[in-house]
């Protein structure tokens, strides 16, 4: 709990006969961290290593199809409310197919190759639709330019010994285009010019001497002219568009068939096909791994990281899977080893927080143990209201019942705000804040009342500064023993028992010159004495650089005051939220519901900014002012050879059910 797991490295032969289950139980076990055989020098003169399996661009072609089908379905189907979504628990419901190789997956797969081209070939047309309705938009804004004009779509181009062009330019050179065309075309050309109005583009028709040809395209360039190319060359402007419309209609209606019909597809067939990408996907990360594996005859040997304490469940499943047929053998962990968390179910939930802020390295020391229940008390003291956390409390377990009803950071997420919401119940009962000052409207006292913020700010700044000594005092500690453990004795001497010997000897002197305390002449040069010495020895162990070190830790003990800050920031807001609710259902009658609308509006923004500064400076107390005492955060993270499953299960659960 204090370090991360000890790990050991894991050697697994098994036959031929019993590879295939050996790599799927492990794949579902998740325990093991693969690494190359060929790695090992060890084994790389007796092993060489397995090739890339065959069955891989099968696998991906028939993935792509089927997670191309389950988009297509997924796009159709309606969108759940978000916060309804984040709320609502998800299905339990998960498919599980008799595979057990690639083989087989491939061949369940085909089972879908039917229902998969009808969705495609379905979304082909949708799409050859929409295509065409954006032409058929095109064309009829063209035909509409037109109508002023009276010119038939069939006469652009060459019409005996003329040529008729239409197009449009720009609106701005609608004021001189009479002008351009006439001077670069004297004679040959006649323009017809319909401006458009604001940034509507400006229509041009030109008729032109085949000898003029070159020149109107010389102008015409020059204005940015683009020409008009109509699909319709029978009949008139008006019954061309006339002709749009109906294929418009028709196309619409084609539309509207076929996304009804893949939405009858989606409520059938959308789960199956998801759960189907889903174990071509699993299917896929177990060939995917082969490479990593070495042979020997009959012989397949994989090499990995695992936690020590797995290694009975991994002896166990070895067996279960092949039997006779295979051997485990583990050897102490040597190297880059990884590093993974080693918690008790209620701190689990807080290991995210140090992952994001760097994994420790192996063999030293995890923080979680002293970041969670620290983290928990300063927001609760920076939130300070029962009110706030009794909301935030409900909000983190309905989250917990929604989103967070399954494995993952949601779910720590949730759990973590579930210990900060009752913090701050807590402390808001001892803050005698609900709601801010709600009860007073009410003549109500709370009864636990310890210190009020407001009316005693100096209560918790002192209390602030305390946490805050204790805090880095403990980081002193955790290096200090650190140092111990490894040897570093003199290490230890400058870098921690220095600054342990300067604390109370500054506390002294400074006591005693403002006054607040009276100490006796030898105490006074004792801690003279021992400051000084102090100070030289942190001077000695960073050089002038030092003095930034007293400077930064004076900072760094200050920061804790952002607890008071926060604490009157959410008391104040909540009081003047409360006070001006108060001003406007005094009004009238009327405005009494108005008065009750504005509370609840600024209670609810008022909760959201809080917990949202309380959570972020809580946090930032634990990696900036705690974790540089001694964090080592070098590690890289565990990363096991596992299955993620989503909509499938086992065929090995499903035959245990």
């Amino acid at each position: 709990m204090l370090r991360p797991a000890e790990m050991v490295r894991l050697t697994v032969g098994v036959h031929a006969a019993g590879r295939n289950a050996m790599v799927a139980a492990m794949h579902e076990a998740g325990a093991v961290e693969l690494r190359p055989v060929a790695d090992e020098a060890q084994l790389r003169e007796l092993v060489t290593p397995c090739r890339r399996s065959p069955a891989i661009p099968d696998i991906a072609g028939a993935r792509s199809r089927l997670e191309r089908a389950v988009e297509i379905l997924t796009a159709i189907t309606p969108e759940k409310n978000p916060v309804v979504a984040l709320f609502s628990p998800p299905t339990d419901e998960k498919i599980s197919f008799p595979v057990t190789d690639a083989a087989s997956a491939l061949e369940e797969a085909v089972r879908f190759s039917e229902i998969t081209d009808t969705i495609l070939a379905l979304h082909t047309r949708d799409t050859a639709a929409a295509e065409r309705l954006t032409r058929l938009e095109e064309e009829e804004g063209m035909l509409r330019l037109l109508l002023p004009f009276g010119i038939e779509p069939g006469r652009f181009g060459k019409a005996g010994l003329l040529e008729v062009r239409a197009g449009i330019i720009l609106a701005s050179e609608c004021a001189d285009i009479e002008a351009h065309l006439r001077e670069g075309m004297p004679g040959l050309a006649v323009p017809f010019l319909l401006c458009g109005a604001g940034d509507r583009p400006a229509t041009v028709v030109t008729i032109t001497h085949p000898d003029a040809s070159a020149d109107a395209d010389r102008v015409l360039r020059a204005l940015a002219f683009r020409e008009f190319a109509p699909e319709t060359t029978e009949g008139t402007a008006s019954a061309g568009i006339t002709a749009i419309q109906a294929e418009r209609n028709r196309l619409q209606q084609q539309q509207k068939e076929i996304h009804t019909s893949l939405e009858h597809l989606a409520l059938t067939h959308l789960m199956p096909l998801e759960a189907m990408a889903e174990e071509l996907r699993v299917m896929r990360e177990r060939e995917d791994a082969s490479p990593l594996f070495g042979k020997t005859g009959s012989l397949t040997v994989m090499q990995g990281w695992a936690k020590t304490r797995d290694l009975p469940r991994i002896r166990a499943l070895c067996d279960r899977s092949a039997g006779d047929l295979s051997f485990c053998t583990a050897a102490p962990a040597t190297g880059t080893v990884p590093s993974a968390f080693d918690h008790p179910h209620w701190l689990a939930p807080y290991g995210f927080l140090t992952a994001m802020f760097g994994m420790p390295a192996y063999g030293k020391i995890d923080p979680t143990l002293f970041l969670a229940p620290v983290l928990v008390l300063t927001f609760g003291l920076m939130l300070g209201d029962a009110g706030y956390g009794i909301l935030l409390f409900l909000i983190a377990a309905l989250l917990l019942h929604g989103a967070g009803h399954t494995q993952g950071t949601t779910r720590d997420l949730a759990i973590v705000l579930c210990a900060c919401g009752v913090a701050g119940t807590v402390s808001g009962l001892l803050m005698g804040s609900f709601f801010g000052n709600l009860p007073a409207f009410f003549g109500i006292t709370l009864p636990f009342t310890v210190i009020e913020p407001l009316n005693d700010p100096l209560s918790l700044l002192l209390l602030a500064l305390a946490i805050g000594i204790a805090h880095l005092n403990l980081g002193f500690v955790i290096a200090a023993s650190e140092h111990l453990r490894c040897g570093e004795r003199r290490q230890m001497l400058y870098s921690e028992c220095t600054w342990f010997l300067l604390q109370p000897c500054a506390a002294v002197l400074i006591l005693s010159f403002f006054g607040w305390a009276t100490f006796s002449s030898l105490t006074t040069t004792l801690a003279w004495v021992g400051g000084v010495v102090a100070i030289i020895g942190i001077l000695k162990d960073n050089g002038p650089l030092g003095f930034f070190s007293l400077t930064g830790y004076l900072g760094d003990w200050l920061s804790y005051t952002r607890i008071l800050a926060l604490a009157l920031a959410t008391g104040g807001i909540a009081m003047m939220i409360n006070i001006l609710s108060g001003m406007i259902m005094g009004i009238g009658p009327v405005f009494f519901i108005v008065g009750i609308l504005f509370a609840v509006a600024g209670h609810a923004a008022n909760l959201v900014l809080q917990c949202l500064g309380g959570f972020i400076h809580a946090l930032r107390l634990q990696y900036v002012e705690f974790f540089g005492r001694f964090f080592d955060a070098g590690g890289r993270a565990f990363s096991p050879f596992a299955a993620q499953r989503t909509h499938t299960m086992p065929q090995e659960e499903c035959d245990g059910r």
